[in-house]
């Protein structure tokens, strides 16, 4: 007998789930998409240096990247980013500081602070059926507006804030839309 026949062969198998393409192109819209929104709702009047842009859209990125569910992640990015801008509209004096300052996790005023907002949200939409349902909305729309392309879906999602009398959202709504729009024509 030879000595190789005496060595067992050791076989391996890998799952996979994702394609390294798709993983890639997947959190690269959801990252765009979230810069979008973030951008719309605390800086739209801002013109931010292409540092502090990088910084949001890698802040965005880690943070979907941490998240087996993308998507889900996607989805309480921007509803803390809603929150953030509902809370700086009510509350006189007060602003988002650059990204580089607000995307900070020492910062507890700003995106690391909105979590224990999420954390409570959550709760109470365990206790409130629909609970502030339109933040929850809000991003899958933007999402398949972006995607279907269709006149018809955006037209579907106006009416579902105006339906839902959520005018700070649906204005938002609109700014988001127009932006990303004008970012690809030009």
């Amino acid at each position: 007998m030879t000595q190789h026949a005496l060595i067992p062969q050791q076989t391996f198998s890998l799952r996979i789930e994702k394609g390294f393409n798709e993983y890639n192109e997947e959190i690269e819209q959801l990252t765009n998409t979230g810069f979008y929104i973030v951008y719309t709702a605390l800086w739209n009047a801002e013109q931010l240096s292409f540092k502090e842009k990088q910084v949001a859209a890698n802040a965005i990125r880690e943070f979907l990247q941490q998240s087996n569910n993308h998507r889900k992640a996607f989805a309480e990015l921007v509803q803390r980013v809603l929150m953030a801008r509902q809370y700086i509209n009510c509350h006189p004096g007060t602003y988002a500081p650059i990204p580089s300052r607000w995307f900070d996790p020492a910062n507890t005023k700003g995106f690391a602070g909105t979590a224990k907002w999420f954390q409570s949200l959550e709760e109470m939409r365990a206790s409130i059926l629909d609970y502030k349902e339109p933040l929850k909305v809000f991003s899958e729309a933007v999402l398949q507006t972006i995607q279907t392309n269709s006149a018809k879906y955006f037209h579907t999602c106006r009416e579902y804030f105006i339906t839902k009398r959520s005018q700070g959202l649906l204005n938002l709504y609109l700014s988001v839309i127009a932006n990303i729009r004008m970012s690809r024509e030009w």
